[in-house]
């Protein structure tokens, strides 16, 4: 049986003898959110998340060795296969791949079991019932959860987020690295280290083209400043626990250490400095289209099954400065196309910019002493601080130590963490959004409901090329055929060849043929060219997207009863899947798809939508098909 520490031990006794108190203790509000009475008009849907308590995580234990990385950032690197880029195909050419490392699945569901039970003094369930519901958790339950479950992993020294005066835990780790029972740094282990922390990658589903350090997520995961204690652990999510250097946890600190200051200064408010949108490309007003400053913000609850009463998030703060950038809204992402289980809000718009396939919202959060671009965490990075964290300290950081903690693409300012889970709770982080367009970066042929495009509909490269655009419909029966309605036997099922075929009435409609939009090239019956003239039948009104609708409606809510739209198609071979051809040139990143670890592994086959981004359904293409019928409020 696993021994509790002397210090822990004295932990336990302490709580058990004062109670563990407001002033040490993080304890559960009583109040609650207020219900939500309307769909708010900055949501684009109306929805109630639910997220899940079960599942697993995906867990690396300490630091990897990413020498992909070190290669590309190293002297050596040049671009080998002479395709003006420098990137992970010119790091295998070079003889440099990374190695596997064991990726353990800890059970949310056993975890539970474990922590309810209070084995360490910390809290029954979370140690931030303040923040989390019973039966959600945080990283940090994470190595609370690994400390009285492995023998070989010890966490000592925890100080409560009150009394570290960072608003969240601070401890030391030791690991017996090499399992002989014995701890001892001659060995090779880690004994009383404060440097620990964590990285995080949520799932992807297939979607595998921007993994690999320096064109997408580190294997481990980005490396982030958010606390360990307030970070949600989603499921399928990886979670590395590693060792950082002294320089990064001192960097962190000073950050944490700032907003907490800041909050307490304005009066335990959360108010945020500075909220900018910017587009990319603009010259005017050096890109900037909105912006926003010292915006106290309140919370709205969106997140009510994941958070208590009281927690605020970056959503919030996008909701409180709505006004000063001319608008917001949020559409909601479950499950997508690629498998990914998302289940999260998304910033959809700020203003008149909205998110369009590929072109949309890039999220950027910032400690007031840096300004975007220019973070702590960049593809190259330059670390201008100080060891000790501050900004004007003697002793600089190592470029050594620089690339290997804060060099990447992503982490930091750059996270993917999802807005309605990203929680606020000092204030003191400026907000950037930069609007973009990754169609280039990713390679397929932009296309929305507003522009018309020519499209070549074969598979085998003869030319098979027709017209698509969104058609108009008819408002009333003024027009030349009736409008359906609710006493139409076919009322709300989307394709009409169902029962309107050549096999049900081989004369067509009016006696002669079933109208075809050959104007436009095409050579078969469409449903929505049906919808020009007699409708839309019943179907739903949009809620505001123009392009991609497979990537959400392709997963769980692929529609049904919509043709060849509504099946997968199975895409075989390396040579006939465009997902493995490198683009990205508007910026020299390979965006080639890698494995787990960062290792090029070319798709060799897929199932997808007929509706994708490099085909689309000739019967209901997308986007085009979807608003002409469902159209999007004006």
């Amino acid at each position: 049986m696993k021994l509790i520490p002397p210090v822990l031990i004295a932990t336990i006794v302490s709580c058990a003898l004062c109670g563990c108190n407001d002033d040490h203790q993080p304890q559960a509000p009583e109040t609650e959110n207020p219900p939500t009475a309307s769909k708010p008009d900055y949501l684009d849907v109306q929805v109630t998340p639910n997220a899940i308590k079960n599942g697993t995580i995906k867990l690396m234990l300490g630091e990897y060795q990413d020498d992909i990385k070190s290669w590309l950032l190293s002297d050596d690197a040049k671009d080998l296969d002479n395709d003006g880029k420098v990137g992970i195909l010119d790091a295998h050419l070079a003889g440099i791949r990374n190695n596997e490392k064991p990726i353990l699945s800890i059970s949310l569901t056993e975890m539970d079991k474990v922590l309810t039970t209070n084995p360490d003094g910390l809290g029954a369930g979370t140690a931030r019932p303040d923040i989390f519901r019973p039966g959600y958790y945080s990283a940090f339950d994470l190595l609370r959860y690994l400390a009285v479950t492995r023998q070989d992993l010890t966490l000592t020294n925890i100080v409560s987020p009150q009394e570290s005066g960072l608003g969240t835990f601070t401890f030391d780790v030791s690991w017996d690295v090499n399992g002989d029972g014995v701890l001892a740094e001659a060995d090779g282990d880690m004994v009383n280290s404060p440097d620990w922390y964590f990285r995080f990658n949520t799932d992807g589903g297939q979607f595998s083209r921007a993994r690999g350090s320096m064109q997408g997520f580190s294997p481990s995961g980005e490396a982030t400043y958010v606390r360990i204690d307030e970070y949600w652990l989603q499921d399928k999510s990886l979670i590395t626990l590693q060792p950082f250097s002294k320089e990064m946890t001192a960097r962190r600190q000073w950050i944490q250490r700032q907003e907490v200051e800041h909050f307490q200064a304005n009066g335990n408010k959360v108010i945020v400095p500075k909220v900018v949108a910017v587009e990319y490309g603009r010259v005017e007003n050096n890109g900037v289209v909105a912006f926003a400053e010292n915006i106290e913000v309140t919370p709205q609850g969106h997140r009510s099954d994941i958070f208590q009463p009281g927690v605020i998030t970056v959503m919030d703060a996008m909701i409180a400065a709505r006004d000063a950038l001319g608008g917001v809204s949020f559409s909601y992402w479950d499950s997508m196309s690629t498998g990914a289980e998302v289940d999260h809000y998304a910033l959809s718009g700020i203003g008149e910019l909205r998110n369009s396939g590929l072109r949309g919202w890039f999220t950027h959060f910032y400690n007031p002493s840096k300004q975007f671009p220019n973070g702590d965490f960049q593809k190259y990075a330059i670390c201008e601080w100080s060891a000790d964290g501050s900004p004007d300290g003697q002793e600089p950081v190592s470029k050594e130590v620089c690339d290997r903690d804060w060099g990447g693409p992503f982490g930091g300012e750059h996270i993917h963490l999802m807005q309605d889970v990203y929680p606020l709770t000092f204030g003191y982080l400026d907000l950037y959004w930069a609007y973009g367009n990754m169609h280039d970066y990713f390679g397929p042929k932009e296309r929305n409901g507003e522009q018309a495009i020519e499209w070549n509909f074969a598979s085998d490269g003869s030319p098979d090329v027709a017209v698509v655009r969104t058609l108009a419909v008819p408002g009333s029966d003024s027009g030349p055929a009736p409008l359906l309605n609710d006493n139409h036997f076919g009322w709300g099922i989307a394709d009409c060849t169902q029962c309107h075929n050549d096999q049900a009435n081989p004369l067509g409609h009016g006696g002669h043929a079933w109208p075809i939009n050959s104007s436009d090239g095409f050579d078969a019956p469409q449903p929505y060219y049906c919808a020009s003239c007699h409708g839309v039948n019943g179907a739903p009104e949009a809620h505001g997207e123009d392009a991609r609708c497979f990537f959400c409606h392709g997963g769980e809510r692929q529609p049904k009863n919509h043709h060849d739209a509504s099946t997968k198609v199975r895409y075989q071979g390396e040579d006939n899947l465009k997902a493995n051809a490198s683009y990205g040139h508007f910026d020299p990143f390979q965006a080639v798809p890698a494995d787990t670890f960062g290792n090029h592994k070319p798709y060799s086959e897929v199932w997808e939508s007929k509706n994708n981004d490099w085909s689309m359904s000739k019967v209901f293409p997308d986007p085009y098909a979807c608003l002409t019928c469902h159209r999007n409020p004006q």
